[in-house]
């Protein structure tokens, strides 16, 4: 007989039919992308720009997220405070968010308001205002928060972990940069910059929702999206952001005198977002660090217990990304903590090391909540958003569930062959050197501290 708290038993994954968007092309070259959703009078809209901080100058790391941070701090007649309130009085929602491959600019409003609220969205992008006291300002905010990252212990560890995959490289910084830059930049730097990049034949306007999408070209069109601007300025190409290095026996430490705790990253570069091994790889992932049964997590946690949590994760980007163990242990077992991460990895490399149980709960963390991502018109945007991005296929989406179905044990081993290096892979320490000391059996330490 059934007991009332027996665990359900798995059922099977949804299947997914990601809508193919109808697209347009509107005479200042801006593609529009439309999506129709309508179970609720809601549109969401993402403007997505193909540059990201990967696309910063060597000398000027966080220009590119301080231009974003800029465009609505006034435009077109409107100063910030009025911007704001337009936004509020549609009840519109708006956000930008930049990351290391594209920049994305978030709206989401009711569906009678739309052409109102792209209006407001042109004005950002096409029209903004760039004032001195305003990147006086949005400096100032960003240098604060630099600081107060500084003193946390896994930032420092974060961008020291980029840094020594990607050294000097374009993925070698984060979105806010550092104070040096920052302090740097001048409101002409800041505005030319926009002027290279945030240009409509470069750019991408999708709409979900509760819209037509035969029409989607005419509300853009009708809100100002297809206005003609100076695109005199030459797109200034980065260097390609997989000009890496390699990993090696690289240990660096934070020092940190009488942290009880060790922040700690280790890992190596990793494949593109477009790498035919991706789904192997996310499977992988699952059951080496990705979830909380995952065995980095059950050894060093349930085990060991000498962390609260750990988990590992492929950063997959437009070129190169990362492949990532982190977790915050217990400072005296920093040393053990790195041996038992590096011990796992190459474990799972083995024959016959995955089991049957392993794959089955891994593709069952990945695949059964999988339908959920796409509910909403929102949801939806920043899926078409994720496709414009890494160039993805139209079917990626629909493809995700049958191909992680279809894996057998041999699929991720091979995986895991291929893309897990342990033995050179970097280690990071953000922590009490006195704790670190035995790290040294394992090469060289060095002692850094990351650039805020």
């Amino acid at each position: 007989m059934s007991q009332r708290f027996d665990l359900p038993a798995i059922g099977p994954a949804a299947a997914i039919a990601f809508p193919k968007p109808a697209s347009h092309v509107l005479p200042n070259g801006l593609t529009v992308q439309a999506i129709p959703w309508p179970s609720v009078p809601v549109v969401a809209v993402a403007l997505v720009l193909p540059d990201g901080a990967a696309t910063d100058p060597p000398d000027r790391p966080g220009l590119t997220g301080l231009v974003a941070d800029m465009l609505d701090e006034g435009a077109g007649s409107r100063d910030t405070v009025a911007l704001a309130d337009a936004f509020a009085r549609l009840g519109a929602r708006f956000d930008i968010e930049v990351g290391s491959d594209s920049t994305m600019i978030g709206l989401t409003a009711l569906a009678r308001h739309a052409t109102a609220s792209l209006s407001l969205l042109a004005d950002v992008v096409f029209r903004p205002h760039f004032e001195q006291d305003a990147l006086e300002r949005v400096r100032d905010l960003r240098v604060s928060r630099l600081k107060q990252l500084s003193q946390t212990p896994a930032a420092p560890a974060d961008r020291a972990f980029l840094r020594a995959i990607f050294g000097d490289g374009p993925y070698g910084h984060g979105v806010l940069g550092t104070t040096t830059a920052l302090e740097l930049l001048t409101r002409d730097e800041v505005r030319q910059r926009w002027r290279e990049s945030w240009r409509p034949d470069r750019a991408t306007l999708i709409i979900a929702g509760d819209v037509d999408p035969a029409a989607a070209g005419d509300i853009a069109m009708a809100a100002g999206l297809g206005a003609s601007i100076d695109t005199a300025a030459t797109v200034r190409r980065p260097s390609s952001p997989a000009k890496t290095r390699g990993a090696g026996p690289v240990i660096w430490l934070v020092d940190r005198p009488g942290a009880p705790q060790s922040e700690i990253r280790i890992g190596h570069l990793g494949p593109a977002r477009s790498s035919p091994d991706y789904h192997a790889l996310v499977t992988l992932n699952a059951l080496v660090g990705g979830q909380f049964t995952s065995r980095i997590n059950r050894n060093l946690r349930e085990t060991r217990g000498i962390t609260y949590g750990a988990r590992s994760a492929f950063d997959f980007r437009r070129q190169s990304g990362t492949f990532e163990c982190g977790a915050s242990v217990q400072a005296d077992a920093t040393a053990l903590a790195v041996s038992e991460i590096r011990r796992e990895l190459a474990e799972v490399r083995e024959d016959r090391a995955i089991t049957p149980t392993e794959i089955a709960w891994a593709k069952a963390s990945l695949t059964r909540g999988y339908a959920r991502g796409f509910e909403t018109a929102r949801q939806l945007v920043r899926a078409a958003s994720v496709l414009v991005t890494f160039g993805l296929p139209a079917d990626t989406f629909d493809e995700f569930v049958p191909s992680i179905e279809r894996l057998v044990e041999d699929d991720l081993t091979d995986a895991a062959r291929r893309h897990l290096h342990p033995e050179a892979a970097a280690v990071v320490v953000v922590g009490d050197a006195r704790h670190a000391e035995a790290l040294g059996a394992s090469g060289t330490v060095e002692i850094i501290e990351p650039a805020f």
